[in-house]
């Protein structure tokens, strides 16, 4: 069984130095003045969790890891999972553990409230196969009710105002039982679902007609597009690689961003700079940049890129290799900030 190795990564100066020297690149802008970030990423293949250098032994493999105040975050566990953990990414301590509720396993993903105040959560009622949105405590991650998400398998979370909480609603059932068999692909109904907090009343729901192209991941644009990350499937056994990657959620209107042939139909993340969808096609070895408008900018070969964590006009690009490096998404450079070639990041990279 894979477990994940969680790493807050926070590069001295010297060594980044020493980095860029051997690969002859010039310094981000954070060497020379700006104190650089904490990133945090899932790790694939270890079977502990190695945070600013202390372990984290977590029982399954993890998925979505969710800042809180100071150095904690939340992590929680990969679908199908059951359990989630508040930890101090400094110290590598586990400040609290919790199970899924009965008849409940969680999708991987969680958001906090805009005050701060709630924790949400994307989970499955194991009877129904109905998608549930969970309520916690942040702190003490008691829980404290449940939504609709108005849909099957919910993904992503993400409040595009302090009112609105859209959710990606991937549409495929999945159970404990068959572990992460996908069980409707003929069937399935993915969507985007606007709901309003804290009521949980439904605002609106957006469908493709293409059902096949399962809606995961979502990322917000400065002018308020909402980009949703596709993940397509193949019920017959007929290639994706030019299959859409990109759907975008802009005037009440859900309509697919401009199709470029060749990414694999895989989008492991997306982040958003400025009016910029950036996603990582994991299968297509390649980042694709896309303007919130839906035209695609273009596209920057980098082999298995995994997490993407936007960083003012730029962004942090994690990769299955064990690279991070920092992309221009204006003239598509990569700075490579560092390499560990017998790690590899999982798909989410988040600024601590």
């Amino acid at each position: 069984m894979d477990y994940p190795n969680l790493m807050a990564i926070n590069l001295p100066r010297r060594r980044l130095m020493q980095s860029l020297a051997l690969l002859a690149l010039p310094l981000p802008a954070w060497a020379v003045g700006e104190t650089p970030p904490v990133l945090l990423a899932a790790q694939l293949g270890k079977n502990f969790g190695a945070v600013g250098g202390k372990a984290v032994t977590t029982p399954t493999r993890g998925h979505g890891i969710i800042p809180i105040t100071g150095n904690e975050a939340i992590l929680l566990a990969r679908r199908p999972g059951y359990w989630m953990m508040r930890i101090n990414w400094q110290t590598g301590e586990i400040v609290r553990q919790v199970a899924a509720a009965e008849n409940r396993h969680f999708f991987g993903h969680a958001v906090l409230s805009p005050d701060g105040r709630t924790l949400l959560t994307s989970e499955n009622n194991i009877q129904t196969g109905q998608g549930l949105i969970g309520l916690y405590h942040p702190q003490t991650l008691q829980r404290l009710g449940e939504l609709s998400s108005h849909g099957i398998g919910p993904h992503e979370l993400l409040f595009i105002d302090s009112q609105t909480l859209a959710i990606a609603n991937g549409g495929i059932l999945t159970l404990p039982q068959s572990g992460r068999d996908k069980l409707n692909l003929a069937t399935m109904q993915p969507s985007v679902v606007l709901l309003d907090w804290p009521s949980g009343q439904k605002k609106s729901e957006h469908i493709l007609p293409e059902t096949t192209l399962s809606l995961r991941h979502l990322a917000l644009s400065s002018d308020g597009a909402l980009g949703i990350a596709i993940q397509a499937e193949s019920p017959r056994g007929d290639s994706v690689d030019n299959a859409p990657l990109l759907a975008i959620l802009r005037d009440g209107k859900l309509s697919l961003a401009e199709t470029v042939p060749g990414l694999g139909g895989y989008a492991a993340s997306i982040a958003a700079v400025g009016t910029q969808f950036i996603l990582s096609c994991l299968e297509g070895n390649a980042l694709a940049i896309w303007n919130s408008n839906g035209s695609a900018h273009r596209q920057c070969g980098l082999l298995r890129p995994a997490g993407i964590a936007a960083w003012g006009d730029q962004a942090y690009v994690s990769t299955e290799l064990g690279v991070i490096t920092l992309l221009d998404p204006q003239n598509g450079s990569l700075t490579p900030i560092s390499s560990h070639p017998t790690i590899k990041w999982d798909n989410h990279l988040i600024l601590a």
